[in-house]
Parts: structure tokens; sequence; C-alpha cells
């Protein structure tokens, strides 16, 4: 669901007044506290997802988006959206199963899929994710060399969050959370670390 930023504003500062004497956060000694929320609000979406499980997050499916490279050893590459944040499933076409745990450059599966006895295969097949000056590739192992077009099955990803129509995509869920990690956030910008203390204290989740 889609929920506007006017209505997480004023949950924000709902939550911020509940810990103040003076009752008002919405102007003080010139602060604009609104803006200091709308700021800080992608910020407070992005710490709480990264805390929540998978399926309870807004995904996109880009598989028709993606134009594979196929290599001549039967792997391939695919260039992925800007706005990806998290990979969750990703599948070719000939392959039994999609790839729902990757692995980047670092881990030790990486070098084996350079011999093509140990690489991955239309039976477990293996993606590796990698940032090359800003741009997100995927590169898949493997299909059999005789599959002479590659074709994306399903690429499902978890967005950054973006004001989109003035709102973010959210569960109803985790509207409260977003709000207090918010106002958490903010109080911190103000130099209050104890109430931004007591914001996150009151997170439940």
């Amino acid at each position: 669901m889609r929920v506007s930023l006017d209505d997480l504003v004023q949950r924000v500062k709902t939550n911020m007044e509940e810990l103040t004497d003076e009752g008002s956060v919405t102007v003080k000694s010139g602060i604009n506290i609104e803006a200091y929320i709308q700021n800080k609000m992608a910020d407070a979406v992005l710490a709480v997802w990264v805390s929540t499980p998978l399926s309870d997050l807004p995904q996109n499916d880009c598989a028709s988006d993606l134009e594979p490279e196929r290599r001549s050893d039967g792997s391939g590459r695919v260039t992925l959206p800007e706005d990806v944040w998290r990979m969750t499933e990703f599948c070719m076409e000939g392959w039994r199963q999609p790839v729902t745990t990757f692995i980047d450059r670092t881990s030790p599966l990486y070098e084996l899929q350079f011999n093509p006895y140990t690489r991955g295969g239309s039976v477990n097949p293996v993606c590796v994710l990698s940032d090359e000056e800003g741009v997100k590739y995927l590169d898949y192992y493997s299909l059999p060399l005789r599959v002479e077009e590659h074709q994306v099955k399903t690429a499902r990803y978890v967005p950054y969050p973006r004001l989109r129509y003035n709102g973010y995509e959210m569960s109803d869920a985790l509207v409260p959370v977003v709000c207090s990690t918010c106002a958490a956030l903010v109080f911190e910008i103000l130099g209050q670390p104890d109430r931004a203390a007591s914001m996150l204290r009151g997170v439940v989740r």
C-alpha cells in the first residue's frame, strides 16, 4: 500500500510531541521540523527494511526489461535497474529452480564459476552481483552451450525507498515502526540523543 508523505509526517510529529514538554515541535528556534522529517523519511524506511523479512517488502519484477548478454561458455550477464536495493529472485528460462541467495565477488563460490566443472548450472544455478562505477550487474551461471538464446524468466527485487506520487510503498504493519525510527533520526539532528533512544526503545518488531 502507498502511505502519503503528509500522513507519515503527521504521525512522526505526534510521536515527537509525546516526548516534548512544550507539546509542539512544529517550529522551534527557526527550525522547520516538517522539513527535517521529510528529508529523513527515506532513511527511516530503509533502516526498517534492513531487519524486515523480504516477503513483507514491496517488490518489482524487471524480467521483461533485462537483455541478457550471452557468453560463449553458457554464462551471461544482465544490467540491473538503477533502483535495485536487494535482489530477491532470479531465474533464466531453462533453469530447474530460481536463485534466491546471491553472492558477490568476495565469496569463495565466485572463483568456482570460472571452472566449467564447478560452476553453477541449470540444476543449481549461481548469481553474482557487482557494482561497476555505479552500474549494477548480475552475472549468471549458467546454461547449456546448446542454448543459443538466453531469456530471463523472473527477476524480482526490492527497490530503494523513494517518494512516488507523494507517498511511500510499505505494508500497514511497518508504518508505526518507520515513524518511530524517523522521529529518532530527527531527534538526533536536533541534538537530543536521549529522546532519540526513547523513540527507538518504543519500536516493537
